[in-house]
C-alpha cells in the first residue's frame, strides 16, 4: 500500500508504522486515520477467521460422514484399526497444515492491530501534553 501524501500515518507490510505530526490538529487527524486502519485490519482478521471456519466445517463434515472403527479383537480387526488410525491422524495433520498459514496471517494482523493501539495511545498522550 502506497502512503497517501496527505496522510500522517505510514504502515509498512512488516507490521511497522510511522507517524509524523507537527500540531494538535494533525495529531487528531492521525488518530482518525489509525482508527480507520484498525477497522480495516479487523475486517481482514474476520475474513481470515471465516476461511478457518470453512476449513473446519469441511473437516467436521468429513468426520461425520465416516464410519466407526472396525470392532473385534482379532488380528485382522486390529490391523484394520491401525490403518484407520493412521488415516484419521493424516486427516488431522492435513487440517493443521491448511490452518497454519491462516493462523500466521491472523497473528500478523493481531500484531498490527496492537501496534496501531500503541500509536493511538502515544498520540493521545501527545495531545494531552500539548493541550
Amino acid at each position: 500500500m502506497l502512503p497517501d501524501k496527505s496522510s500522517f500515518v505510514t504502515i509498512n507490510g512488516d507490521s511497522k508504522s510511522h507517524i509524523s505530526v507537527q500540531s494538535l490538529t494533525e495529531a487528531k487527524i492521525a488518530i482518525k486515520e489509525l482508527k480507520l486502519k484498525k477497522k480495516e485490519y479487523a475486517f481482514v482478521k474476520r475474513e481470515i477467521s471465516q476461511q478457518q471456519k470453512i476449513i473446519r466445517a469441511e473437516y467436521t463434515d468429513k468426520v461425520r460422514q465416516r464410519g466407526s472403527k472396525v470392532r473385534g479383537g482379532g488380528t485382522i480387526a486390529r490391523f484394520a484399526r491401525t490403518f484407520q488410525t493412521i488415516n484419521r491422524d493424516a486427516d488431522r495433520s492435513v487440517l493443521a497444515q491448511r490452518l497454519a498459514p491462516l493462523e500466521q496471517q491472523k497473528n500478523a494482523v493481531d500484531g498490527m492491530i496492537n501496534e496501531i493501539d500503541q500509536k493511538i495511545l502515544q498520540i493521545e498522550r501527545y495531545i494531552i501534553e500539548n493541550s
